[in-house]
């Protein structure tokens, strides 16, 4: 298993969060690799707790920009879509590559989508991964779904 602290350290520099991981950000990471099965509620909840007031873009003007790229508008079709996802990761029939890519385009939520996409992928990856690859692993991602 990965050493959480450290996973959670390199997905905050990533966002540009220049802390220390707080033991509950560690904790909800832990919870998360935890879960048998990822549904939209686990997210949400995981989400909730690293970045409290962030929202699931279900209603219709809940639309985020993330530098070129535009995401859905928010609307039903990001949960649908998201629902999705979230089925075919269970199948599974996608790589946690290729996952990771789908969940960042859709953007589910109003802010915390990078730190939820990357323990995703690490929940896909069984908790297991390099540290030190993975910002330029991200922003290749990110690319990639262009």
């Amino acid at each position: 298993m990965i050493d959480l602290r450290l996973f959670v350290q390199e997905s905050l520099k990533i966002e540009g969060i220049n802390r220390t991981a707080t033991p509950k950000e560690i904790e909800a990471h832990k919870e998360f690799l935890a879960l048998d099965a990822i549904t939209v509620e686990a997210l949400e909840i995981f989400v909730g707790k690293i970045q409290p007031c962030t929202k699931l873009r279900c209603e219709v003007g809940m639309d985020v920009r993330v530098g070129d790229h535009i995401p859905p508008a928010g609307g039903k079709a990001v949960v649908f879509e998201l629902q999705l996802l979230l089925g075919r990761i269970s199948a599974p029939n996608l790589t946690a590559y290729e996952a990771h890519i789908r969940y960042e385009q859709i953007h589910p939520f109003t802010d915390g989508n990078g730190r939820s996409g990357r323990v995703l992928w690490l929940w896909m990856m069984g908790g297991k991964a390099p540290l030190g690859f993975l910002h330029h692993w991200y922003y290749a991602s990110l690319s990639a779904g262009r």
